[in-house]
C-alpha cells in the first residue's frame, strides 16, 4: 500500500475493478438465452459461490477478504428467449493491495440489471479513509448497528434500498473503526430489505460500535470526537485486560446492570475484589457510619471514596482497585451517553462527583484520577 503524504493525506491508491454479470440476456458470449457468466473469464470458484447464494432478487451478496471486495447486486428479470423469470447477478470486483476499507471506497455498483454495454475492467484511483473515519452521511441509529454487526462477523444486515450506491462508501468508513484482526479475516454478508432474512439483534458491542461511527447528531454537534473516544476506551480496557472485545462490552454492560442501587453497588465492590470482606469491617468498626448505609448508588460510591480518602477504608493496593472500577465506570458512562445525547453530563459524572461530592483531599483525589487515566488513557487525554 502506497505511504503517506504531508499534511495527512494519504497518497492515492489504484485500484483494479471488474465487472461481471450472470444474465439470460443476450451478450457477446451468447445471444441463445442460457444462464451464462459475461465475460467469460472469472474466478469460477467465486462464481459459483455467488450463484449458489443469489435469493430472489433485490439483494445485495458482498465478501471481503485479502486484497479483494466482491460486491454482486441480484436483479430479477424475464429472459427475452423463453420469457421466464430468472434471478441474475451483477457484480464488482476491486482488487489492489490495500485494506478493504480502500477498497469498499473505490466500489462503483453496477445497476442491478443484466449487462448491456457497460466497460467490463478499468482502473480508478482513491485513497485510504482515515483511521475511525465518521459515517459520510447521517445513519439511521438501527441501520449503524445492523451494518455493525454484519462487518464484524457477516451475514445479513436490513437496509431500505439494498442498490443504493452510497452503501460501499458507508462500509469503508465503518471498516476504519475494526480492529485489525477482524479486518485480517475473510467475511461475507447480504444487504437484505426487511422481511427478506432471519437477523439478531445486535449485541453491546455492535450496538456501540454503530453509534460511535454514526454518532447521534445532538453530540456530533456539540463533541464530535466523542464517539471515538468512547469506542477507543472501551477497545483499550479490552487490550490492557487482555480480553476479548466482546468479553469487555459484556462486562461494561453488566456494570450497568450491577450500579443502580446501593445494594446492587455493594455486590458489585465485594463480586469484584473493590473491597474485600476484611476491608469492610476495619472499615465499619472505625467509621462515623457503615460504609454500605448510604441511599443509593451514587451516594455509596461517593462514600467509599471519601472513606478511602480519610484513610477510614485502607488495603493494600486499594486505590488501584477503585481506580479499576471507576475506569469501567467512566468508560460506560462515555458509551452510555451514544443512547442518551441529550444528556450532555453523562459521561464524566463520576469523576465531577470525585472532585466535588467525596471530600477527599487533593492528594488522594489527583491519586484516583491518576488511576483511572493508567486504565483507560482515551478518555482522560483523548
Amino acid at each position: 500500500m502506497a505511504g503517506g503524504m504531508p499534511g495527512g493525506i494519504s497518497a492515492p491508491i489504484h485500484v483494479a475493478l471488474r465487472h461481471e454479470w450472470l444474465q439470460k440476456h443476450a451478450t457477446p458470449r451468447s445471444s441463445r438465452g442460457d444462464f451464462h457468466w459475461y465475460p467469460e473469464a472469472g474466478d469460477g470458484e467465486q462464481r459459483a459461490a455467488l450463484a449458489a447464494r443469489a435469493g430472489h432478487g433485490g439483494e445485495v451478496l458482498w465478501r471481503i477478504e485479502p486484497g479483494r471486495v466482491t460486491w454482486a447486486a441480484s436483479f430479477a428479470e424475464v429472459a427475452p428467449a423463453d420469457r421466464r423469470s430468472y434471478v441474475g447477478l451483477a457484480v464488482t470486483i476491486a482488487e489492489a493491495d490495500a485494506p478493504a476499507s480502500v477498497l469498499l471506497a473505490a466500489i462503483e455498483p453496477m445497476p442491478p440489471a443484466p449487462w448491456r454495454d457497460q466497460v467490463t475492467a478499468r482502473t480508478v484511483e482513491t485513497r485510504a479513509p482515515p483511521a475511525f473515519a465518521a459515517a459520510p452521511a447521517a445513519v439511521d441509529a438501527d441501520l449503524a448497528c445492523a451494518l455493525a454487526q454484519a462487518l464484524w462477523r457477516g451475514g445479513p444486515a436490513v437496509v431500505s434500498d439494498p442498490a443504493a450506491a452510497s452503501l460501499p462508501g458507508l462500509l469503508a468508513s465503518l471498516e476504519t473503526w475494526l480492529p485489525e484482526a477482524v479486518q485480517a479475516k475473510p467475511r461475507a454478508g447480504a444487504l437484505v430489505r426487511a422481511g427478506a432474512a432471519a437477523t439478531s439483534s445486535p449485541g453491546p458491542l455492535h450496538h456501540y460500535l454503530g453509534l460511535a461511527w454514526a454518532l447521534p447528531a445532538a453530540i456530533a454537534a456539540r463533541d464530535p470526537r466523542l464517539g471515538r473516544r468512547a469506542w477507543r476506551a472501551a477497545m483499550g480496557l479490552a487490550a490492557r485486560s487482555q480480553i476479548s472485545a466482546e468479553a469487555i462490552f459484556a462486562e461494561l454492560d453488566g456494570l450497568s446492570r450491577s450500579w443502580n442501587t446501593a445494594p446492587e453497588l455493594a455486590a458489585l465492590l465485594a463480586r469484584t475484589g473493590t473491597v474485600g470482606a476484611g476491608e469492610l469491617s476495619a472499615c465499619d468498626a472505625r467509621a462515623p457510619a457503615p460504609l454500605y448505609a448510604a441511599a443509593d448508588a451514587g451516594r455509596l460510591w461517593s462514600r467509599v471514596v471519601h472513606y478511602w480518602g480519610r484513610g477510614l477504608l485502607a488495603g493494600d493496593d486499594l486505590d488501584r482497585r477503585l481506580g479499576a472500577l471507576l475506569a469501567r465506570r467512566v468508560v460506560a458512562d462515555h458509551l452510555f451517553h451514544l443512547d442518551a445525547p441529550d444528556q450532555a453530563t453523562l459521561p464524566m459524572r463520576y469523576l465531577r462527583r470525585l472532585r466535588r461530592e467525596s471530600l477527599v483531599p487533593r492528594a488522594a483525589m489527583e491519586r484516583l484520577e491518576a488511576r483511572v487515566a493508567e486504565e483507560a488513557p482515551e478518555v482522560m487525554h483523548g
